[in-house]
């Protein structure tokens, strides 16, 4: 298996200058080429927080122990329910849900605390595990957690890779999961479609039905299943989670 990397290039003839022999002339002096692997760009910077998400253990989503700072994190299901069945796995392959928390302030345009300060990470995961738990038609012992706290100047890139590339159908097809309840003047607007099929919180009782009801939204879920309810390869193989950046000539 080459996991992606494909076979360095020749060493350069003496007096040939960089770019030359290449396919598609030569290179600008001044930028670094495209096939040339920058760790510090930014999407690889967001890679390599993604890469040490997926190497953390997971946790059940019940029993999130104390912890502080902001970062990222992937929900997992491993239950009965029918909907689901594609991704349900005590491996842990696909995640049903992904986000980030970003450190207090940041929203708002205030003071931000620092990454490291508050606990505001572990507060979104137990908020995410009483929605769970609220749900009538999921159980809460069905779900894990992997969770890093990371610096927030990484963990946009982090979460965008993550629904870019494994695309959670909770993120994908099902939004409202992480919605705060809405204000008084939105709260006539239609049910969030998360809790559309999934009834049970309080808040989203009060708001109207969505045309076409739960039925038409899970038919969504399966065929976005059909193509992302299992775990995507590369090219190479590898999972596209733990695909390396090409390195060489492309």
């Amino acid at each position: 298996m080459t996991c992606g990397l494909k076979k360095p290039a020749a060493p350069r003839k003496k007096g040939e200058k960089m770019g030359e022999g290449i396919s598609g002339g030569g290179v600008d002096p001044t930028s670094t080429p495209g096939w040339v692997y920058d760790p510090l760009k930014r999407e690889n910077l967001g890679r390599s927080v993604l890469w040490a998400l997926v190497a953390s253990n997971p946790v059940p989503l019940g029993a999130i122990p104390p912890f502080p700072g902001c970062g990222i994190y992937a929900l997992y299901y491993t239950g009965g329910n029918e909907l689901y069945e594609s991704i349900s796995s005590l491996e842990l392959r696909v995640p049903i849900y992904v986000g980030k928390a970003d450190p207090s302030g940041s929203r708002k345009g205030g003071e931000v605390h620092r990454a490291w300060e508050g606990f505001r990470l572990r507060d979104r995961l137990n908020k995410h595990a009483r929605t769970i738990e609220a749900a009538e038609n999921l159980d809460l012992k069905d779900f894990q957690a992997r969770y890093l706290p990371a610096d927030d100047l990484f963990t946009p890139m982090a979460e965008r890779l993550m629904i870019s590339e494994l695309k959670p159908v909770w993120n994908m097809i099902l939004e409202g999961f992480g919605v705060n309840p809405p204000g008084k003047k939105r709260i006539e607007g239609l049910r969030p479609k998360w809790h559309q099929i999934h009834p049970g919180v309080s808040w989203a009782e009060g708001m109207p039905e969505r045309p076409g009801g739960a039925a038409e939204l899970e038919e969504e879920v399966r065929l976005h299943l059909k193509t992302y309810g299992q775990e995507r390869e590369s090219a190479s193989g590898v999972p596209m989670n733990l695909v390396p950046p090409r390195i060489g000539p492309q």
